[in-house]
């Protein structure tokens, strides 16, 4: 009775407990308040909290903490969690980030599927997927090489910054940051969330950005020789034409520290190591990555 009339509007605030998870269907709510949330499971909130928004209202979920309570570590990581992944379908990455503040248990233990907590769970799953896929199509898909520079960069999250359980999932979101818009979306949830970027924190953010630089602009290889670093291009420049003045005019700004040359058919730039050198390896990766960007619009036209 108390529920056909909240689903008629005759009443407009249901109390309730948890129970309201199991399915409820009520499409005109569009808020609803948590109490005592650090008690609940990761799952059992998602599944709370998706009871609104189920129109096309604009819906609110309040989750409630009592603020001079300390909570334990799990509890902010399930807070955390749900405050991170809000759009539509992030069933599967609360599925993830709750097995990993809860542990994977024996179905995926060494009792179960071998040595799965030697490798972990993300490169388990990648070996899985590439079996499957292998025995589906039966041809072994070749896996793109990525240029990894090497560069001696002091990069690592401090213990005063994170502690030891999220390191893993910060580290893999980092190296996982499919472009540097995602990159620099990341770097601001992590400064709201943990504080100012520390210098080791920000270097790592700088590495990827240079990883995915790169990558994108076709950089064959990179790595520091001495005071110097050197740039080797890849084979796309060469098909680019009139690549020689192209590649003058865009470095032009850098030309007082750089050297460019061409040899066995591939382009090299050998760049003095300044104060301010990564910045300035950083800017001429995106001069690369520019050139290569406005080549391939041009072959597409």
């Amino acid at each position: 009775d108390v529920m056909i009339r909240f689903y008629n509007g005759d009443i407009k605030v249901l109390l309730c407990t948890s129970i309201i998870e199991n399915g409820i269907d009520v499409p005109n709510a569009n808020m609803i308040i948590v109490e005592d949330s650090e008690h609940y499971g990761l799952s059992q909130l998602y599944q709370i909290k998706g009871r609104v928004g189920r129109s096309d209202r604009i819906a609110y979920a309040y989750l409630m903490y009592n603020q001079f309570k300390r909570m334990n570590e799990k509890a902010e990581k399930r807070l955390k969690a749900l405050q991170d992944f809000t759009e539509l379908g992030s069933g599967y990455k609360i599925a993830q980030r709750d097995l990993m503040i809860r542990g994977a248990g024996d179905i995926l233990g060494p009792e179960q599927a071998g040595f799965i907590d030697s490798i972990g769970l993300d490169m388990y799953i990648k070996l899985l997927n590439e079996s499957v896929q292998e025995k589906l199509s039966g041809v072994k898909e070749e896996e793109e090489v990525e240029t990894n520079p090497n560069l001696s960069l002091d990069a690592y999250i401090p213990k005063e910054y994170a502690n030891d359980s999220d390191k893993i999932g910060l580290y893999q979101e980092i190296l996982m940051a499919p472009d540097i818009e995602d990159l620099e979306i990341l770097k601001t949830k992590m400064r709201d969330i943990y504080g100012e970027l520390p210098h080791e924190v920000d270097m790592l953010f700088t590495k990827r950005t240079i990883d995915l630089l790169v990558r994108i602009s076709d950089v064959k290889e990179l790595k520091e020789i001495n005071k110097n670093v050197e740039i080797i291009l890849g084979d796309k420049f060469i098909r680019i034409k009139g690549i020689g003045n192209i590649l003058f005019e865009a470095l032009i700004p850098y030309l007082s520290f750089i050297k460019v040359s061409y040899m066995n058919n591939q382009f090299k730039i050998m760049m003095k190591k300044r104060k301010v050198w990564l910045d300035d390896l950083e800017n001429i990766l995106r001069c690369l990555a520019n050139i290569m960007k406005g080549n391939i619009v041009k072959e597409v036209l």
